[in-house]
């Protein structure tokens, strides 16, 4: 069965697929003919795209079109049933975990805490893949206090995980992942919980990253208006497919939105940085 709805699904996309995965230069991940299923249920078909060092990628849908899936296989704790992906040419789950976790950073939609650790020890964490356990270089208590004061959350250091509030402990997950400061992040939501002084703080410092130390970001968001400010490229997901990929202007317009979220939204550009915006519209009855 399964066969049969990939090759049915294969020659339907098939054009598009190459022209999204091979129109890119200085890829640093592409993702070939992606589809992942539960049981007898297809959450991601035939996702296809290549991305370039220094961008920022936000990934955007409904609920249940499979963002997060899609992380997973990109991170690769999830295999597709079809399909693969290329990390710097070579497939992501050919590389062994800890070389995998010195390329990639993630931060979890869901994370869990088990262990009483003070905000100083699990960001230190971050630094287990390029460090010997028993012995902290320099370098690292550096990478550890940089990722702390870019997320405002030096002064949290010595608090405990279980003291801290939903905010300020995404701002410690955030700065777990950069002090791993590898050249590939993976966020899910990562600006759930944060009021929007900080939303921009966080999404400021990750578009600083892109720009300066040339990593990628790919992150999954919902305000559209923040991708519009920051994102440079949009993955527009239904259902488990790619409604479009490309620049953030070229992918979220009144269009694709109400054929994404089926609401209606006006848009309007900002005359100094160019971004669109987008507002609501007929939300009463």
């Amino acid at each position: 069965m399964w066969s049969a709805i990939f090759s049915l699904l294969a020659k339907k996309r098939e054009g598009r697929i190459r022209s999204l995965v091979e129109m890119e230069g200085n890829t640093i991940l592409q993702a070939r003919n992606i589809s992942f299923g539960y049981e007898k249920s297809l959450v991601l078909k035939n996702i296809a795209f290549s991305i370039r060092g220094g961008d920022f990628v936000a990934i955007i849908g409904p609920n249940g079109s499979g963002k997060t899936t899609l992380l997973k296989i990109i991170l690769g704790t999830l295999s597709p049933m079809e399909g693969d992906v290329l990390l710097d040419g070579k497939p992501v789950l050919s590389y062994a975990a800890k070389e995998r976790a010195k390329k990639i950073s993630y931060v979890s939609q869901e994370p869990i805490f088990t262990f009483p650790l003070t905000v100083l020890e699990l960001v230190s964490l971050g630094r287990y893949v390029h460090s010997n356990r028993f012995k902290q270089r320099p370098e690292d208590g550096q990478a550890v206090e940089d990722a702390l004061r870019q997320t405002d959350s030096f002064n949290l250091r010595e608090r405990k995980l279980t003291t801290l509030s939903g905010g300020e402990r995404q701002k410690v997950l955030i700065a777990r992942t950069l002090a791993q400061t590898t050249r590939f992040l993976l966020m899910d939501e990562p600006t759930v919980h944060l009021d929007i002084y900080f939303q921009l703080q966080i999404l400021k410092t990750l578009k600083e990253i892109c720009r300066e130390k040339k990593s990628t970001v790919v992150a999954v968001l919902h305000d559209l208006n923040l991708i519009s400010l920051f994102a440079d490229k949009a993955l527009l997901l239904k259902s488990g497919e790619c409604l479009a990929f490309g620049k953030v202007k070229e992918v979220l317009n009144e269009y694709s939105i109400k054929e994404a979220f089926g609401v209606d939204v006006a848009t309007k550009k900002d005359s100094e940085t160019e971004a669109l915006y987008f507002f609501l519209r007929n939300v009463l009855p």
